[in-house]
């Protein structure tokens, strides 16, 4: 296993460094803009990045996710809301249709690999005992589908222009394409969150939404392709903890040689040091298994799915055990609300919460033993 880039891979991280250097600051504003500025901001920012060919990379082969990971390293640095704004929609919706292939995708797929459009893909439900298993529902009718339901946390809802929703069909999984504002489509209010502040998230509620069949993906009995777009946000949420860790080290490196103490810079300080040590160790671990999982994703390897999941629990725990200490280090300064290692401490969550949780995660990797690893 090489853990060197390669020139090819090198020149698209070079050509992402580059478009994302000059729009720096209006990124970093994210965290206190309102959802008009935050639509503006993706905007700008996945045009940008069309130019580099990154809202492409890894959508319909594996074979380019390791060139994928050195470009979303910089991307995850950026802006961990923004990051999660675009994988949403280059990755998880663009994905999901370059991989399912339909004859209808290049209508969506070359627009969105401009950057001119901005996708959402809604996932979650909430299952209630009352109303046990899926929550929307497709139903066919003459020359397509109507969709009822609603999802509980939509990424990127109040600022897209199209999103992809799960929905059942005769009790098998299927996903419907629906635009932002077609009739009987609800985007409900942008929703505080605790982290993650530069992101716009929201309900949505379909009431008899018609959907024809060219924008209608299933029945998909195999949930192969669900799979897989869970797999593509797992991968999205490690980098977006190893990213979110990298800031925090970062910072807290630049604290530590800046600030000082009787006399002297903290960092000289064995508590000190020794703290950042172990900040560097579970940081640069975390990427490594990042690589690793992509690794053996692009060699389509039976152990991938696994190793991703791992990745996953490992990247996202690790974020928030790093900028807890991270904050120690920073004291009264890093309790300051607004400094990156107070943000990264109260984005560090969202990962083991968004997706399958570290528990939900833990538990497909525990059934994968049984069946990978017979000993």
């Amino acid at each position: 296993m090489n853990f060197e880039w390669t020139p090819e891979q090198l020149v698209v991280r070079k050509k992402v460094e580059a478009a994302l250097t000059g729009a720096a600051p209006e990124f970093d504003a994210l965290e206190q803009a309102d959802t008009n500025a935050v639509q503006a901001t993706v905007r700008k920012a996945l045009r940008l990045l069309a130019e580099t060919g990154y809202l492409e990379l890894a959508q319909d082969t594996t074979a380019q996710i390791p060139a994928l990971i050195a470009a979303q390293e910089v991307v995850a640095q950026a802006s961990s809301s923004l990051f999660v704004a675009v994988e949403t929609g280059a990755r998880l919706f663009g994905g999901l249709l370059a991989q399912a292939a339909p004859a209808w995708a290049d209508e969506l797929l070359a627009p969105l690999r401009r950057g001119d459009l901005i996708a959402g893909v809604a996932l979650n439900e909430s299952e209630t005992k009352e109303a046990p298993g899926p929550q929307t529902i497709a139903m066919a009718v003459d020359g397509g589908f109507a969709i009822n339901g609603r999802k509980s946390f939509v990424t990127n809802g109040p600022i897209a222009d199209v999103l992809a929703v799960t929905v059942a069909l005769d009790g098998q999984p299927a996903v419907a394409i629906v635009g932002a504002r077609d009739a009987g489509v609800t985007i409900g209010p942008r929703l505080p969150t605790l982290g993650y502040q530069g992101l716009a998230v929201s309900a949505l509620t379909l009431d008899n939404v018609r959907v024809p069949a060219s924008r209608f993906l299933g029945p998909l009995p195999d949930g192969k392709l669900i799979d897989a777009l869970r797999l593509t946000e797992a991968l999205m949420l490690t980098q977006a903890s190893v990213g979110l860790a990298q800031q925090v080290y970062k910072t807290a490196v630049a604290h530590a040689k800046r600030h000082r103490r009787g006399g002297r810079a903290i960092i000289k300080y064995q508590e000190v040091g020794f703290k950042l040590a172990e900040i560097l160790t579970q940081v640069q671990t975390a990427q490594l298994l990042g690589y690793r999982a992509g690794w053996l994703a692009a060699r389509g390897d039976a152990e991938a799915a696994t190793v991703m999941h791992c990745a996953k629990i490992f990247a996202s725990e690790t974020a928030e055990q790093v900028a807890a200490k991270a904050l120690q280090i920073l004291a009264g300064e890093g309790y300051l609300w607004g400094n990156r290692v107070e943000r990264g401490f109260r984005d560090a969550k969202y990962a083991a919460l968004a997706g399958l949780s570290s528990e939900q995660a833990r538990m497909t990797v525990a059934d994968n033993i049984l069946t990978l690893y017979r000993v």
